[in-house]
């Protein structure tokens, strides 16, 4: 695809990667001139297109609305044919980085960074969860590590979209099942079209289970995986970390809990624990660069946790010191005295540290304050000047208009009212064509009935004689066969003479039969006629059907006759449709 040009605006360019759903292409949008991402995405054959477009738009139009941080942004959305296949495609913020399963593959981060990675992704979870968007397939893969070390989740929308078209208990074409096993909620594993965001919490598990420990919670086959995802309980990550704080660890159990249910609440209560998580590691391991690394330092909930714990530890130093002076002072052991000095350093430190954040951030807002005054006054000054001008420009571009509109009306008017009395002219005309064209073909239609009512009547008497001269010829076949065979018995003829007799008198009446059924299907013929002339909105009943036939063709029916021919008929003519359909 590349040097397409997309929907008449996006030209591609270098493929950045492919997946179970769809590829991701660099492209340049002409209209905008700027660089973005375009995924495309192939349905599957078979399924109803309004549908599965319909279903498209709306699921992104939800993450179009989606506007944080740590969510890569929806540009717009479209429907091409490429290779004569039909194509949906998506536009994004082109994104410089790496996908996290690649940085997992290089090395396992420390803990405190791979928190920091999470604390995001339930960031950008909690903003969707909050306008009713689920992600649905929240994996390493789907989450971009930038080189400033945000995170940006992709796919919100598109992984609904391909889980509720094609199905999670579904398989691809080589046999393997849709969606990603290692960090799928056993609720998707089970089929579970109607998931809510605590699977998307499950999900999260997996992937802080895999940066914690360098692995995911279950390994194996694909459907070894499923099974494990749906019954087994993961090894606590503690077990394979040492250090890991206790909290981490029952935080990430609890998020591969089974049951809905018994996870936590929301992404926020998730963020709120790995933020803290973060705060105490900053203030009591000199840790402080790791909030830079993850792009944390500047978040306002850890910047007040940050506060919360120096406070803390600041008022935990002052109750160690007023217990020394209590106690003597140089009495005290010396442990309890290295204790002291230790606290107040670490809260000088966090202080110093909070100091900057707050430091920083008013800087900022105030930088982002002047900026919005200075060109808010720069608008007000350009829409003061330009307002006078369009408001006396308006004024006499108004009377000019008002004048002139006033002349087009009346001509407008005088025009119209000709128009209208020329159209009553012509459609008088015209009805006086139709009235005399309707009685001509009336009169035709009635005279060409009548030829026909009397060809058919001469066609039955035609056929009534046949019958009739039919009939004499069994009856003379049958004397002359009876003359035969009295003959033959009085005369005491030889068995061979018989046989020929026999033989005879057979061809004869097959020929008597044969004309007999050539004048029935005649009669057939007709009688079939009579039935398509009946019908009128309904086939005709069986009565109908009987006294048409006698004022028609002069036969009269027994009731018997006629019920059975009339199925016949509807038979026949249901049949003569159906081939004039397929033709």
């Amino acid at each position: 695809m590349q040097g397409v040009l997309l929907a008449e605006r996006f030209r591609i360019g270098d493929r950045l990667g492919a997946g179970g759903m769809g590829q991701v292409w660099a492209a340049q949008d002409e209209r905008m001139r700027r660089d973005v991402a375009v995924k495309i995405v192939h349905p599957q054959y078979g399924m109803d297109e309004a549908e599965t477009q319909a279903r498209f738009q709306r699921e992104v139009q939800l993450a179009g609305r989606l506007s944080h941080q740590n969510i890569v942004t929806v540009h717009d959305w479209g429907e091409v044919v490429v290779d004569g296949r039909r194509t949906l495609f998506l536009v994004m913020e082109l994104v410089h980085g790496v996908p996290l399963h690649r940085r997992l593959v290089e090395s396992t981060p420390a803990w405190p960074l791979a928190v920091g990675w999470g604390a995001q992704i339930a960031e950008a979870l909690h903003a969707a969860h909050d306008e009713g968007v689920v992600h649905r397939d929240i994996k390493p893969a789907n989450a971009l590590l930038t080189p400033s070390g945000t995170v940006k989740v992709v796919d919100f929308g598109v992984a609904k979209f391909m889980g509720e078209t094609l199905g999670a208990r579904e398989l691809t074409v080589s046999g393997r099942p849709l969606g990603s096993p290692r960090y799928m909620s056993p609720e998707q594993v089970d089929g579970d079209r109607a998931v809510d965001h605590r699977s998307d919490l499950y999900s999260l598990g997996c992937l802080l289970y895999h940066a914690v420990t360098g692995r995911p919670p279950f390994t194996g086959s694909d459907w070894a995986v499923l099974r494990k995802q749906r019954e087994t309980v993961p090894e606590p990550p503690g077990v394979h970390v040492e250090g890991l704080p206790a909290r981490l660890n029952d935080l990430i159990l609890s998020l591969l809990a089974k049951r809905p249910d018994q996870r936590p609440e929301d992404a926020a209560a998730v963020y709120g624990v790995l933020s803290t998580l973060l705060a105490d590691y900053a203030v009591t391991d000199s840790g402080w660069g790791i909030l830079d690394a993850t792009q944390l330092g500047h978040s306002h909930s850890v910047s007040g946790r940050l506060l919360k714990r120096a406070w803390e530890l600041y008022r935990w130093a002052e109750w160690v010191r007023a217990r020394q002076l209590k106690e003597g002072g140089e009495d005290g052991s010396a442990g309890r005295s290295d204790a002291a000095e230790q606290a107040v350093a670490l809260v000088a430190d966090a202080t110093t540290q909070a100091d900057r954040l707050l430091t920083d951030a008013r800087e900022h807002a105030d930088a982002m304050v002047d900026t919005a005054r200075k060109e808010a006054g720069r608008l007000i000054d350009t829409a003061t000047s330009e307002g006078y001008y369009l408001r006396e420009k308006a004024h006499g571009d108004a009377d000019e208009v008002l004048v002139d509109a006033r002349v087009d009306a009346a001509v407008l008017r005088d025009e119209a009212r000709a128009k209208a009395e020329e159209l009553v002219s012509e459609a008088n005309s015209e009805a006086r064509k139709v009235r005399v064209a309707a009685a001509k073909r009336a009169e035709a239609i009635l005279k060409e009935a009548e030829q026909q009512r009397s060809a058919r009547a001469k066609e039955t008497e035609e056929r009534g004689a046949e019958i009739g001269e039919a009939t004499y010829a069994v009856e003379e076949a049958k004397h002359t066969a009876d003359h035969a065979k009295s003959k033959v018995e009085n005369a005491e003829l030889r068995p061979v003479g018989l046989a020929k007799i026999a033989e005879a008198r057979k061809s004869l009446l097959a020929q008597v039969q044969g004309v007999i059924a050539e004048a029935d299907l005649r009669n057939q013929e007709a009688f079939y006629q009579v039935f398509k002339q009946s019908i009128d909105g309904g086939f005709p009943t069986s009565e109908a059907f009987r006294a048409k036939v006698e004022v028609t063709e002069g036969v009269t029916l027994s009731p018997g006759d006629s019920e059975r021919m009339l199925n016949r008929f509807v038979n026949r003519f249901n049949a003569e449709l159906e081939e004039d359909h397929i033709a």
